[in-house]
C-alpha cells in the first residue's frame, strides 16, 4: 500500500511538474517573509529549563523578594593602585546611575556612602590604629595641602620637609615613601605615562591586597530579548562613557564586562557567528559530495533546491510553533541540511541507477516505488527520535525537537513531490555505468569469509564500551560552554579567583535573625562552604573600640580635613618657581641620598618642561588626594552600626520586605570545577534542603537535562522498534536495524572517554540525531537484504549512504569550527558518532544479517 501511495504521488508530481514548482516556489517566498519578519530570538537562558519544576519555583520565588539580584550586568574596574580603582568606580557609577533609561537599577557591590563611612570599621583593631597613628604623623602634611591643593603646595610643603631635615627637626624615615612615590610618578609623567600616585596608599599605610584594586558596578539594564545581544544598548553605552571618561590602561585602570548579560550576550554573538561560517562551510562540503554522489550537475541543482526550499519552510514552521529560537534550537538550520540530504541523496542515487538499468521512461515512479518504505521509514524513525524529547522538561532540545520533527514530514514531503517535478523538468542526464561500488564486492566476500572473526573482533568493542560507559561523564557547568577568550568570560574567570565574589553562591531564606545566626554557624563548619553572608555581616565587630579611635582622630583632623579657606590656583610661573625650589631644598638637605637626588633631577626636567605638562602633573600628583581626604573625613563621622540602622540600599538586598532573611554562602575551591560545585550543592543542602540561588540552578539544570535525555532516549528507542516491528513485522529484522545502534553507542562511549570528550547541554543532542540517522541508514541495509541482496557494499544503497553520511557529516562537522566551545563540541560529538555510524554500517551490518533470504519480498 505505501509503495503504491508513494509511487502515486510521484507519478502525478511528474505530470503536474511545472505547475507543482511554481507552487513551491510562491510558498517558499511568502515563508521566507514570514519568517524574516517575525522569527526571533530568546537569548534568556533561564527560559531553556521548564518553570514548572520545583527548584525553578524556589528561585523565582528568591527573586520575586531580591528581584535585584536577575539579570545582572557586571561592571570590573581594576586599577593600577586603590586610587584609580574608586576614582574610576565613582565617575562611571554616577553616569550609569543618572541613565534609567537604560538601567533599571545600579549600585556599587562594595563601594559607595556605606563603605566609606564605615569601611574602617571592618577592618581589625590594631590596622584601625595604625591607620590612625599614621594619619597623625602626617597632619602637617596634609593641612598643608587641603590649603593649597596644588602642584604650588605639595612642592612648597616638600621644601618645608627639607628644611626642617637640616634643622634637625624632622626625620627623613617618614618622608622616604612620599619621596619614592612622587619620584616614581614625576619621571613617568615625564616620559608619558599617565598613572597617577596613590594618595591612599601613602595616607593609610597599610599593605595593599587584591580586592583594594577592584571595584565593582552592579547594574540591571533594560533589555530588549529580541535582539541578538539584549544587553546591547547598555553595554554600548557604558564603553562610550569609559572613552569618554578617558578610563584606559594607560591611566592605570582597566574595565570589563561580566555577569549574567554580557556573558550571554557574548555566547549568542558568538554561537550565530559560528552558525553562519557552519552553514556556509556545510554548503560548500554538501554540493561537492553531492557531486561525487549523483554525478550530474541538474541532479544536484534538483537536490539543492529541494533542501532549500525545505530549509525556508521548517524556518516558517518555527516561526509558527515557538516564534523564537534558543542557543540550541537555533542548531536546526545546519542538522537540516545534515538529514534532509541524505534523503535527496537516496532518491537521486535510486533514480540514476534506474534510468542506467531500465531507461528514462518510469525511472521516476520506479524510483518512487523503490524508495516508498525506506524513505519513509527513515523519516518517521528520525522524527520518532526528535519527537521524544517534546515532552520533557528540556525546553531548548524540546523545541528543537518540535523543529526538527516538522522539518522530517516537510523533507519527506518535498523529496517525494517537489523532487520529482524538478527531475521531471530538468532531465538530468546520468553517466552511464554503475552507481554502486566497485571495491564493494571483495569487501563483502572478505567480511562473508572472515564473519565469525569479525563478529568476535565487534564483540570486544561491545564489550570495552560496556565497561567504559559509567566513565562517560555529563559536564554541567554552564561556563564550559562558553568561549574562555571573550572579555566577559575571561572576567569572570579572573573574578572567581577570589572565593568571596564567586558567581556561583548558594542563597537560603530562613523567617528571622535568629534562624539566620543559628543556620549561619552551621553552614560555617561545613568544608566545602568558603564563608556565610548575611545582613548581620554588614554589622562591624568590636565597634566601641575602633569607635574611639576614630573619635579622637576626629578630634585631632577635623579642621585639618575642612580648611577655612584655600589659595587660589598657582600661576605657571609659580608652579615652576616651587618646582625648582623643592629640587634646590632636596640637594641642600639630602646630598647623600640618591632618591633625593634622583627627584632633584625630575623636578629639573619638570620645571623646564613646556607649561602643557602641569596640568597632568596636577593630575597625577595631586588631584587624588582630595577624594581620599573626602573620604577620611566621611569615615571619621562613623556611628555605631545595628541591624535597624543599616542604609536602605542594604537592607533590601539582605532582608525580605516580610522580614525573611537572606543567606549567601560561597563555595571553597575553585567553583569552575563541576565536581567542587557538585560536592558544595549537596553538602549546604543536607544543612538547608531549601537552598536556591545560581550553584543550584546550575546543578539542578544539569540533572534535569540527564533525565529527559534519559527518559526521551529510552521513549525514542521502545517508539521506534514498536514502528519497526509494525512495519517489519519480525523481530530478527527489528534487531538488525537496533543492534548497530546499540554498536555505533558503544563505540562512540569508547572515543570519549578515551579523549576525554564529555557531555553536555548542547552536544547531548547528538543522542537524538544518532537515533534518528542510525535508524535511517539501517532501514536502507535491511530493506535490500529483505529483498535478497546478498553483497550491501557493491549496490546504489551503500553508495548514498556512504555520500549520504559525508554530507551529514560536512553539516555537522562544520560545527566543530566554531569559536563556541559548546558548538565546537556539539560538532565534534555528532562528527564521531556519525563516523562510527559509518563504520559499524559498513563493517558490522553485513556480517550481522549474513545471508538474505532466497526470495525478494
Amino acid at each position: 500500500m505505501l509503495e503504491r501511495l508513494v509511487g502515486a504521488i510521484v507519478a502525478w508530481s511528474e505530470r503536474r511538474a511545472l505547475l507543482l514548482v511554481i507552487l513551491s516556489l510562491l510558498l517558499t517566498a511568502g515563508a521566507g517573509v514570514f519568517t524574516a519578519r517575525h522569527l526571533g530570538m530568546d537569548t534568556d537562558t533561564a527560559n531553556m529549563i521548564s518553570p514548572d519544576l520545583s527548584w525553578r519555583k524556589d528561585l523565582a520565588h528568591f527573586n520575586s523578594l531580591f528581584p535585584q539580584n536577575t539579570g545582572l550586568l557586571v561592571v570590573m574596574i581594576d586599577g593600577k593602585t586603590p586610587d584609580a580603582a574608586e576614582d574610576a568606580a565613582a565617575a562611571l557609577f554616577a553616569k550609569i546611575e543618572a541613565r534609567k533609561d537604560l538601567f533599571a537599577t545600579a549600585r556599587r557591590a562594595d563601594g559607595g556612602p556605606f563603605f566609606e563611612k564605615y569601611g574602617l570599621l571592618f577592618l581589625p583593631t590594631d590596622q584601625v590604629q595604625k591607620i590612625a597613628d599614621a594619619v597623625i604623623e602626617a597632619q602637617p602634611f596634609i593641612g598643608s595641602l587641603t590649603q593649597d591643593p596644588s602642584l604650588r603646595g605639595l612642592f612648597d610643603v616638600l621644601s618645608l620637609a627639607m628644611q626642617g631635615v637640616m634643622q634637625k627637626a624632622g626625620s627623613i624615615d617618614r618622608l622616604e615613601k612620599p619621596l619614592a612615590a612622587i619620584s616614581a610618578t614625576l619621571s613617568d609623567a615625564l616620559s608619558g605615562s599617565r598613572q597617577a600616585m596613590s594618595w591612599q596608599t601613602l595616607l593609610l599605610d597599610r599593605p595593599v591586597e587584591a580586592r583594594d584594586l577592584r571595584r565593582l558596578i552592579l547594574t540591571q539594564p533594560n533589555r530588549d530579548f529580541a535582539a541578538l545581544k539584549p544587553g546591547a544598548a547598555a553595554t554600548g553605552f557604558i564603553r562610550d562613557t569609559v572613552k569618554e571618561l578617558g578610563l584606559t590602561p594607560d591611566t592605570g585602570v582597566t574595565i570589563r564586562l561580566t555577569g549574567p548579560v554580557a556573558l550571554n550576550d557574548d555566547e549568542f554573538a558568538t554561537v550565530a557567528e559560528g552558525m553562519g561560517w557552519a552553514l556556509l562551510i556545510s554548503t560548500v562540503l554538501v554540493l561537492l559530495w553531492l557531486f561525487m554522489a549523483l554525478r550530474s550537475i541538474k541532479l544536484i541543482l534538483a537536490t539543492f533546491i529541494t533542501l532549500i526550499i525545505g530549509l525556508v519552510l521548517t524556518f516558517a514552521f518555527a516561526t509558527l510553533a515557538v516564534g523564537k529560537l534558543n542557543l540550541i534550537s537555533v542548531a536546526f538550520a545546519v542538522m537540516f541540511i545534515g538529514l534532509s540530504i541524505d534523503f535527496g541523496i537516496q532518491f537521486g542515487v535510486r533514480y540514476g541507477q534506474e534510468k542506467v538499468e531500465g531507461g528514462l521512461t518510469g525511472a521516476l515512479v520506479r524510483t518512487g516505488l523503490a524508495m516508498a518504505r525506506p524513505l519513509t521509514l527513515a523519516a518517521i524513525a528520525i522524527a520518532v527520535g526528535f519527537a521524544a524529547f517534546i515532552p520533557t522538561d528540556y525546553r531548548g532540545v524540546s523545541e528543537l525537537g518540535l523543529i526538527a520533527t516538522a522539518g522530517m514530514a516537510i523533507t519527506l514531503a518535498l523529496n517525494v513531490t517537489l523532487l520529482p517535478a524538478l527531475l521531471a523538468l530538468l532531465r538530468p542526464r546520468i553517466l552511464s555505468g554503475e552507481m554502486g561500488f566497485a571495491w564493494g564486492k571483495p569487501a563483502d566476500r572478505w567480511l562473508v569469509n572472515n564473519r565469525k572473526l569479525v563478529l568476535v573482533g565487534w564483540g570486544i568493542v561491545a564489550v570495552i564500551g560496556v565497561v567504559l560507559s559509567p566513565r562517560l561523564e555529563f559536564d554541567f557547568h554552564p561556563l564550559h560552554l562558553k568561549d574562555p577568550k571573550v572579555e566577559s568570560m575571561a572576567a569572570i574567570l579572573d573574578l572567581m579567583k577570589d572565593p568571596i565574589r564567586s558567581p556561583y553562591a548558594i542563597e537560603i531564606l530562613v523567617p528571622n535573625a535568629a534562624a539566620a545566626d543559628e543556620l549561619k554557624a552551621k553552614l560555617g563548619r561545613l568544608r566545602e562552604v568558603h564563608a556565610v553572608i548575611s545582613a548581620s555581616s554588614f554589622v562591624p565587630k568590636d565597634q566601641d573600640d575602633k569607635l574611639a579611635i576614630l573619635g579622637d582622630l576626629q578630634m585631632l583632623m577635623g579642621l585639618t580635613l575642612e580648611p577655612i579657606s584655600t589659595k587660589p590656583a598657582p600661576t605657571v610661573d609659580e608652579v615652576r618657581a616651587s618646582l625648582k625650589q623643592c629640587a634646590a631644598k632636596l640637594r641642600e638637605a639630602l646630598p647623600s641620598s640618591d632618591k633625593a637626588q634622583q627627584l632633584a633631577r625630575l623636578l629639573d626636567q619638570a620645571a623646564a618642561a613646556e607649561a602643557s605638562l602641569f596640568p597632568e602633573l596636577q593630575r597625577m600628583l595631586v588631584d587624588g588626594l582630595t577624594p581620599r581626604l573626602k573620604m577620611l573625613a566621611s569615615a571619621l563621622q562613623a556611628e555605631p552600626v545595628t541591624l535597624e540602622t543599616l542604609p536602605d540600599e542594604i537592607q533590601s538586598q539582605w532582608i525580605a520586605a516580610d522580614g525573611e532573611m537572606r543567606l549567601t554562602v560561597m563555595p571553597k575551591g575553585d567553583s569552575n570545577d563541576s565536581t567542587v560545585l557538585a560536592n558544595f550543592v549537596t553538602a549546604v543542602r543536607g544543612v538547608a534542603p531549601e537552598a536556591t540561588g545560581p550553584a543550584v540552578q546550575i546543578y539542578e539544570s544539569g540533572r534535569a537535562v540527564t533525565k529527559a535525555f534519559q527518559m526521551a532516549t529510552l521513549t525514542a528507542i521502545i517508539a521506534i522498534a514498536i514502528l519497526l516491528f509494525a512495519i517489519l513485522r519480525r523481530p530478527r529484522d527489528v534487531a538488525y536495524v537496533m543492534l548497530p545502534l546499540l554498536m555505533t553507542a558503544l563505540g562512540t562511549i569508547i572515543i570519549c572517554v578515551t579523549f576525554g570528550l564529555k557531555l553536555d547541554f548542547a552536544n547531548i543532542i547528538a543522542l537524538p540525531l544518532l537515533l534518528g540517522i542510525g535508524v535511517a541508514f539501517d532501514i536502507y541495509f535491511v530493506v535490500n537484504w529483505r529483498r535478497g541482496i546478498a553483497e550491501p557494499l557493491s549496490t546504489s544503497t551503500a553508495r548514498a549512504v556512504l555520500f549520504s553520511a559525508l554530507t551529514t557529516g560536512s553539516s555537522f562537522g562544520s560545527l566543530a569550527l566554531s569559536s563556541h566551545p559548546g558548538t565546537a563540541r556539539m560538532g565534534m560529538l555528532l562528527l564521531i558518532s556519525l563516523t562510527m555510524l559509518l563504520v559499524v554500517i559498513f563493517a558490522f551490518m553485513p556480517v550481522l544479517m549474513g545471508k538474505p533470504p532466497q526470495a525478494a519480498e
